[in-house]
């Protein structure tokens, strides 16, 4: 299989410097050491700082660019808690053991109330722009 000439330059350039580091370990260890101790905390360093720009970054443009969405969404999610909020919970009190009793239970349980049929769905209006229909047949 042949190798391209940007394939070779690369593997010479990496067998260079794997030639380089063994050189220097074995001739001065110590500044090995040190050398790569200085070069893993730069890393870290800029890392550091990379990450502490963009989020303070981030930060700005959630609550600063889009801010009155977030305050909409909030404001929505807060109604739809207060809609479907669960009732709070009754005591228990004891069943009736009676046929009758079980069977008003259950009609009791399946038919809707009449302020949920009054309420209906919690729907909103988004404005768009609507193309006119085209009539097909003329």
């Amino acid at each position: 299989m042949r190798k391209s000439g940007s394939s070779i330059i690369f593997f010479i350039l990496i067998g260079l410097a794997v030639i380089g580091v063994g050189v220097q370990l074995v001739t001065n260890p110590g500044a090995f050491f040190q050398n790569i101790l200085v070069w893993v905390g730069g890393a870290v360093l800029f890392g550091a700082l990379l990450y502490f720009i963009l989020t303070r970054l981030r930060g700005r443009t959630a609550t600063g660019g889009s801010n009155g969405d977030m305050q909409k969404y909030k404001k929505a999610v807060k109604q739809s808690k207060q809609k479907y909020k669960q009732p709070k919970a009754r005591p228990v009190t004891k069943p009736a053991n009676s046929a009758a009793s079980i069977k008003k239970a259950s009609a009791a349980r399946k038919k809707r109330t009449i302020r949920d049929r009054s309420r209906g769905p919690q729907l909103r209006v988004i404005e768009g722009n609507k193309q006119k229909r085209k009539k097909s047949s003329i």
